[in-house]
């Protein structure tokens, strides 16, 4: 008969909840650094295809930072 058992001895986070909370911090950095990258490369898009596809100018930013 073989017993097993498992020891966490209650300290901090377990091992499985300790990988998730990395595993959704790394996510949230991949997310950012995307749209980071998505951003540069439509803010160095011509004035005329921005306005094509509907991203903000710097003024209408400016003026929703302002509220």
């Amino acid at each position: 008969m073989t017993s097993m058992v498992y020891r966490d001895g209650g300290k901090g986070l377990s091992s499985y909840h300790r990988h998730s909370s990395l595993g959704s911090y790394a996510n949230k950095l991949v997310r950012a650094w995307r749209r980071w990258q998505t951003e540069r490369q439509i803010e160095s898009m011509p004035l005329d295809i921005r306005k094509d596809i509907g991203w903000p100018s710097a003024d209408e930013t400016d003026k929703d930072r302002a509220h």
